[in-house]
């Protein structure tokens, strides 16, 4: 493997770092505006403001995210990159001239496309760029992504659109006169577009590894071979990962709200709360996971991602089970912060037991399969199942806390149980890597 200087190794790093916190920012900042759009857009139901932070996104993300890790395993990695930052920039900013469900609806369509680009290229990126035993810190370190970015949602967005909605109607050049949520929308979008340009301040670095010399890459059918010769290991990770992914997005998506409607926080006390503790201790699961695999693997623990995210969901699965039915919002806040340390483990390390079994020119596209399987289901679903459930289970806003509750207990027992069946199919896969294609 090509060697590069420490310098280099973490400016990459950081840049993809700050690329996917952007990403999600733009993605998440819905989610502490549900109230203000769902007034201003004519009474939305939550069925309906699911339907736009979920559906919309995931379904044009899930279907452009292959054909975008095709070229993306065949092509420059870093200009992938840097288009979908500028692609996804520029619709969440126009995002905020939306007046109607259907401009909002489409405007996050368009965000979708954009961000597919980001998850293949930059986990291929990365495998090129460092040693294999401490890969897993670099994907922890990238994978902090979600909770910096839902941390600064929430500490900036909650009082910024709580000072908005004390103004008048605000007036920005070329946008016009726009609500507080339009406003939040074009300031978060544009600073991107900046980001697209830095990107070219990094190399695309030399491909290694298995097949790293196939630069036709590989075919549909060949990549469909693949996934059903592992089969059995990649239902097991898809699985659990769904479960994990689904309730993750949930707690995310809904927790501002939560406390808004259970507790009677404002969006400025809950966004400061909780976007603090999000962005330090998602931050520090994150890395202490990545950094404590790539222990395990130099000992030669070949399924040290799945055995440590096993351990990670045990953990949290009571946790997250008890904590919406706390009357004490303090207790609750406290009981957060060992949850967002548990659900920041298992992104980097899923990345990492991708990697370890796919050969180089396969990359970016397991990484789309994954996305297809895992992130689109939970995307669409996770905002979703909690709107149906308050609106059509229970039958009420307030009932968030008992749909939260139920919906933790059966996705971390699910998850558990697959984390468990997959750790001997994982070594068995790692074995194989270098077996496809010869």
């Amino acid at each position: 493997m090509k060697r590069y200087s420490e310098g280099t190794l973490w400016y990459v790093v950081f840049l993809l770092t700050l690329a996917s916190t952007l990403s999600f920012i733009d993605r998440q900042i819905l989610n502490v505006m549900i109230g203000p759009i769902k007034r201003d857009l004519g009474g939305l139901s939550d069925t309906e403001i699911s339907l736009i932070i979920g559906l919309a996104f995931s379904t044009v993300y899930s279907l452009t995210t292959l054909p975008l890790a095709r070229i993306a395993d065949r092509f420059n990695r870093r200009n992938v990159i840097a288009a979908g930052i500028f692609s996804w920039s520029l619709m969440t900013a126009l995002a905020g001239m939306a007046n109607s469900f259907w401009q909002l609806f489409v405007a996050r369509m368009g965000v979708g496309v954009g961000e597919a680009s980001l998850g293949p290229a930059t986990t291929s990126m990365l495998a090129d760029y460092y040693e294999e035993h401490r890969l897993p810190l670099a994907y922890g370190i990238v994978a902090t992504a979600p909770f910096i970015g839902t941390g600064l949602a929430s500490i900036v967005g909650g009082p910024l659109i709580d000072y908005l909605e004390a103004q008048p109607l605000f007036v920005l050049p070329v946008f016009g006169e726009m609500f507080s949520w339009q406003t939040v929308l074009v300031v978060v979008g544009l600073p991107g577009i900046l980001l697209a340009l830095v990107m070219f301040t990094i190399r695309e670095p030399a491909r290694t590894g298995a097949s790293a010399d196939k630069t036709e890459g590989y075919s549909y059918s060949e990549l469909w071979a693949f996934c059903m010769e592992r089969r059995k290991y990649l239902s097991y990770h898809f699985v659990a990962y769904l479960c994990l992914s689904i309730q993750g997005f949930a707690f995310l998506t809904w927790i501002v709200e939560f406390f808004v409607r259970i507790h009677g926080w404002s969006r400025t006390d809950i966004g400061l709360t909780y976007g603090s503790i999000a962005f330090l201790f998602g931050i520090l699961g994150s890395v202490w996971a990545g950094f404590y695999a790539g222990r395990m693997l130099a000992r030669g623990r070949v399924d040290a991602p799945m055995r440590l995210t096993m351990w990670g969901t045990i953990a949290l699965g009571p946790l997250a089970v008890w904590m919406p039915l706390i009357e004490n919002d303090w207790l609750a806040i406290t009981i957060i912060i060992p949850i967002t340390f548990f659900m920041a483990m298992p992104p980097g390390l899923s990345n990492a037991a991708l990697q370890a079994i796919s050969p180089n020119r396969l990359r970016g596209q397991m990484i789309a399969v994954y996305l297809i399987c895992v992130s689109f289901l939970s995307y669409l679903f996770a905002p979703l199942i909690i709107g149906l459930m308050n609106d059509y289970v229970f039958g009420r806003e307030d009932a968030i806390d008992l749909s939260l509750s139920s919906l933790a207990f059966v996705n971390y027992l699910i998850a558990a149980i697959c984390l468990w069946l997959s750790l001997k199919p994982l070594e068995e896969a790692v074995s194989r890597v270098t077996e496809f294609g010869d």
